[in-house]
């Protein structure tokens, strides 16, 4: 423990006279040589006459010392605010002298103490009697010294190969790896194909990949062209615009044409999407309905399973009324604000399977309606095992009118040769109206503005995607490089401080992202700038959507 500093001041000390070395206790001071009487003349500084010094009641000879205010002698010790001698030791806050000593975790002094054992010494229990408070003995168990035990052997290493690293993989494969698609055609090729147009055997056409969202349309259209021209991305809506890609054989030339996907429109451009998608399944050859295998699968495998619940989800997915079948044949009157006068009678189509998806039933009679040539093409079949699909290719076997069914994999490219010999067979003879080499009759202006979306819906999230739109402001071929400025419009405030980020980061890889898209596609250097402007409510105003292009 430390004892307080504050204390009372010591008395003063009397001095007491010294005893001799060998003097005894009797009380008698034998005087040391040194203290006989001398000569006052020689032994007193002050001169001879001088009176003897003061001495004190003792006799001893006083000395004079610094006294404080009370009169008591000054010991030249430091005192503190209250007066009390200081002993020069540190004071923790509470006053207390601070002794400094190790202490454990809970704050309490460590006091090392010798151990009663030696360390890592074996002990053992020995019973001995000892006397409790009732009198009666009672063993209890005390430690005493004995041999260490041996210490056991070690277990062998085990040893573990390396877990190897997860690779995510990419939103899209490489198109150009791989590729189904013939090489450039020949000389002995190109001939033939020109025997072929001069007598008539010629093949062009179009055909409109239509189905669900996220069904894999765009990324099939780029398979098929061996190029990417539709952006692509997880999310679903991706595709705003019909996109048309040129696919010349020797033996045929096709267009095919993207489309958004089919689904329930609520706001003012999903149902200008939704009614570019109906538009288009009247003005083409033959109608490709891009099914999602593993989705397809899971909901034949529960119609199987669970009639009863599928039955109800279905009913209520599905409006089958008159009413909606209008709302989606005139989507873009709707759109642009004229008002259905009547409702357009149709007739009543079919029931489907159950084993179908309520989704793809919705796209099946809508390609009902407007054509009666159409395909399907099961799509994502590399992640579904070949057992799953047969009751899915089952089930959509027994839609009237529908053609083959083709299970591929825009992913692998596995079956694309097949699907194209099943669309060739729909087009009918003619000349070819595309060039060769020609991919798309879409400008590069555009599908910089799309690049640039494209990785709005890869890096943001929730609604910020989905209230987007970019357009090409400037395109100048200068003479080492081309300068492109794309702006962004958003809806809100903050949807463009996310898409700017923290110091411009995002913006940052947003831009450097799409910039080397961009000069793998024009094969040249890129200069890219993007900018962000807040269009208030865009989605809902008629007349933006004329100035972006989703209206005609």
């Amino acid at each position: 423990m430390t004892r307080p500093t504050d204390h009372p001041p010591r008395r003063p000390s009397q001095s007491r006279p010294k005893r001799e070395k060998g003097s005894v206790r009797s009380g008698v001071v034998r005087r040391r040589p040194s203290d006989k009487p001398s000569d006052p003349a020689v032994s007193d500084r002050r001169g001879p006459g001088a009176p003897p010094p003061p001495r004190d009641q003792n006799g001893s000879p006083d000395r004079p010392r610094p006294s404080d205010q009370n009169g008591s002698p000054d010991r030249r010790r430091p005192s503190d605010q209250n007066g009390s001698q200081d002993r020069r030791r540190p004071s923790d806050q509470n006053g207390l002298q601070d002794r400094p000593r190790p202490s454990d975790q809970s704050g309490s002094q460590d006091r090392p103490r010798p151990s009663r054992y030696e360390p890592n010494a074996a002990r053992k229990p020995h019973r001995q009697q000892t006397m409790t408070g009732s009198g009666a003995p009672k063993p209890i168990d005390v430690f005493r010294d004995a041999e260490p035990a041996p210490l056991p052997a070690p277990e062998p290493a085990v040893v573990t190969a390396p877990a190897a690293p997860v690779v995510e993989r990419p939103h899209e494969p490489d198109y150009s790896v791989g590729s189904w698609t013939e090489d450039p055609l020949s000389d002995a090729q190109v001939a033939a194909r020109q025997e072929s147009v001069d007598a008539g055997e010629f093949r062009f056409g179009a055909a409109v990949l239509a189905g669900q969202p996220n069904a894999g349309k765009s990324t099939l259209l780029n398979r098929l062209l061996g190029e990417k021209l539709a952006i692509v991305s997880p999310k679903p809506q991706t595709t705003r615009d019909n996109i048309r890609g040129i696919l010349t054989t020797a033996k045929a030339q096709v267009v095919f044409l993207d489309t958004p996907g089919i689904h329930k429109a609520r706001t003012p451009l999903n149902r200008a999407m939704v009614g570019q998608a109906v538009e288009a399944l009247e003005t083409v050859d033959v109608v490709v309905l891009v099914i999602d295998a593993p989705k397809a699968a899971r909901w034949a495998e529960r119609a199987g399973t669970k009639p009863d619940e599928a039955d109800a989800e279905a009913a209520a997915e599905l409006d089958d009324s008159a009413e909606a079948s209008a709302e989606a044949v005139a989507a873009v009157d709707a759109v642009e604000g004229a008002e259905v006068a009547e409702v357009v009678e149709v007739a009543p189509l079919p029931d489907l399977h159950r084993g179908i998806h309520p989704g793809d039933r919705r796209v099946i009679r809508e390609i009902m309606r407007h054509n009666q040539k159409w395909m399907i093409a099961l799509n994502k079949t590399d992640i579904v095992k070949s057992r799953h699909l047969l009751p899915v290719m089952l089930a959509l076997g027994t839609a009237p009118g529908v053609g083959a069914i083709v299970p591929v994999s825009a992913w692998t490219a596995d079956g694309l040769r097949t699907l194209v010999d099943e669309i060739v067979a729909y087009m009918p003879l003619g000349q070819p109206e595309f060039a060769a080499d020609e991919l798309t009759d879409r400008p590069l202006r555009f599908l910089a503005a799309e690049l640039v979306r494209e990785q709005v819906f890869l890096q943001t999230r929730e609604e910020v995607p989905y209230g987007v739109a970019c357009e090409t402001e400037v395109w100048e071929e200068l003479q080492d490089l081309i300068h492109i400025q794309v702006l962004v419009h958003v809806e809100k405030p903050a949807q463009r401080a996310i898409l700017i980020g923290k110091a411009g980061q995002r913006m940052k890889a947003l831009a450097t992202a799409a910039r080397k898209q961009m000069e793998r596609q024009t094969g040249r250097k890129v200069f890219l700038e993007v900018h962000v402007r807040v269009e208030p409510n865009w989605p809902e105003r008629i007349e933006k959507l004329r100035d972006f292009g989703y209206l005609t």
